[in-house]
């Protein structure tokens, strides 16, 4: 019996180290809930397109979704000066892009000196506000220099789990050619993208990471989750990105379909536009929120399943949330009474009028839109005329961005999200601090400038020391929800539909969607 045991496990280990079992070849189908912006890792800011790109391109570093921390990728190590103001990167020899081009400390330098670089107006910029340059020291060593103001900076090595783009090949494409036809390392050689149809990926022979199971990936933008979820149940997708709540129970009993969740590194909010009346009227912003519920709308999303009540940006996942404070002493319940007094006040100051209607903005995405609805429906019942205005997601995020011609913006009120790496900086400087309220790229939509905010936040980031960040990010997050520069909607539980004939395939806490990675190499089962 001891042998049979033995014998058993000993097959076991082989089956795990080489792979038996697994089937090579064969089509992944991955379903994104909003349509593609940009392919070139350098200005997306959005996490649709990031699928895609991950699959083309790799990474400096890997952030790993049990532990959360760095790890080799491109870069084998790296080495931190004694102040701790440079990080010295020896990136890993033998790389090839796509079509041939050594990858080296060239083309790390390049990546991130261009998106710094004001004259390119990258959407990224203020994610690396805090980087000087980056600096060739041979062809595989690559020294990051913090801004002396910066230094040093306590998230740098998050903030560089970045894809790398091939120096000489972007050049001599130029940046809207390779926007459309990304050359990169990855696991993945870019097919085709059929805007609002799909992008096709294939797979690359002699990646040097591992050999990809699958021959060919396809994204496809499906903005209704109801035609999504017909496509995950016939076999149309292979992978949906969230499901809807009322369908889970549904798929949970499907033999061929499996529901897979994970807490995420999001933070999806209700939010105002402070550049404007009435919206910079903190008497109209408590109106709003005093308006209706928020547990009872979470709920009417979720039913307890994929969502759980946000009181703050920092999701329960991180140090520095600061919840039960929150909760308890800033957030608003809703108060009728008191939300018929402010708005009549409001009315009586002039601030607005008795014909007021204003627009909600949110992206075509059933849970923003449902959440902006049931805002709009009980602003009607205060003599509010909101009316929800759902865009596609490149007209929204254009919006949102402003123009030089339109500093102030055409819109009000918003229903938006927010994705972050694994530390409270990654939430809280983007979307709240000035240096991210700016024309053309930041995310700080709301335009929210306060300067207490913007010392505690950018001090946090200058320390190592755990306590003193903490206290500082706790700090800065008490004062923006006691100003309700956003109402907290709710951090999304990740929720993928998954085929079972998808295999090795593991939900990402920052919402990416990993294919091939150091952990996973995703196959599928032959039909």
């Amino acid at each position: 019996m001891k042998k049979i045991l033995t014998l058993s496990i000993v097959l076991l280990l082989v089956f795990a180290v080489f792979g038996f079992g697994v089937e090579k070849g064969g089509t992944l189908t991955i379903h994104s809930s909003q349509t593609f912006k940009d392919l070139n890792p350098m200005v997306c800011n959005d996490v649709y397109s990031m699928y895609a790109i991950n699959a083309v391109f790799d990474e400096l570093i890997y952030l790993n979704p049990d532990t959360l921390e760095p790890e080799p990728y491109l870069a084998k190590s790296w080495e931190f000066s004694e102040d701790k103001c440079e990080i010295t990167f020896y990136i890993r020899e033998g790389v090839k892009a796509h079509n041939g081009e050594v990858i080296n400390a060239e083309d790390v330098a390049f990546t991130f000196n261009w998106m710094i670089d004001p004259e390119n107006a990258s959407p990224n910029a203020t994610e690396f506000a805090w980087l000087k340059e980056v600096q060739v020291v041979d062809d595989y060593t690559a020294k990051f220099v913090t801004k002396p103001d910066r230094c040093p900076f306590a998230p740098a090595l998050q903030a560089e789990s970045f894809s790398i783009v091939p120096k000489d090949t972007f050049l001599e494409m130029g940046p809207e050619e390779f926007n459309r036809n990304p050359v990169g390392s990855g696991p993945f050689e870019f097919v085709e993208w059929k805007t609002g149809d799909h992008i096709t990926v294939e797979k690359n022979e002699d990646y040097w990471l591992k050999e990809p199971n699958l021959d060919e990936v396809i994204f496809r933008p499906i903005p209704k989750l109801a035609t999504a979820m017909l496509e995950l149940e016939k076999g149309g997708v292979d992978i949906t990105d969230n499901l809807v709540s009322d369908d889970i129970p549904r798929f949970e009993e499907m033999d061929d379909v499996e529901v897979q969740q994970r807490p995420s590194l999001s933070y999806f909010y209700f939010a105002f536009n402070m550049s404007k009346e009435p919206y910079s009227n903190r008497k109209f912003r408590k109106a709003v929120y005093s308006s209706f519920s928020m547990d009872e709308a979470i709920e009417a999303i979720f039913k307890g399943l994929t969502g759980v009540r946000a009181y703050g940006a920092v999701p329960p996942a991180l140090w520095a949330n600061d919840r039960e404070y929150l909760s308890s002493e800033i957030a608003l319940q809703e108060d009728d009474e008191l939300a018929g007094k402010l708005f009549d006040e409001l009315r009586e100051e002039g601030v607005i009028s008795k014909n007021f209607a204003p627009t909600i903005y949110c992206p075509p995405d059933p849970r923003r839109e449902k959440l902006s609805t049931i805002v709009a429906t009980n602003l009607k019942e205060h003599g509010v005329n909101a009316k929800v205005q759902p865009l596609e997601w490149g007209a929204l995020l254009d919006l949102l961005y402003r123009s030089e011609e339109n500093p102030e913006g055409d819109y009000g009120m918003f229903a938006m999200g927010w994705s972050g790496s694994p530390d409270p900086y990654a939430f809280l400087y983007y979307l709240f601090t000035s240096e991210n309220a700016t024309i053309g790229s930041a995310n700080n939509f709301s335009f929210y400038k306060d300067p207490a905010v913007d010392n505690l936040i950018l001090w946090a980031n200058t320390t190592f020391d755990m306590d003193l960040r903490t206290g500082m990010y706790v700090g800065a997050q008490r004062l923006i929800m006691e100003d309700y520069v956003h109402i907290p909607g709710y951090h999304y539980i990740e929720t993928r539909g998954v085929r079972k004939r998808v295999h090795d395939y593991e939900v990402d806490p920052m919402s990416s969607m990993p294919i091939v990675d150091p952990e996973i190499n995703v196959w599928v089962e032959q039909e």
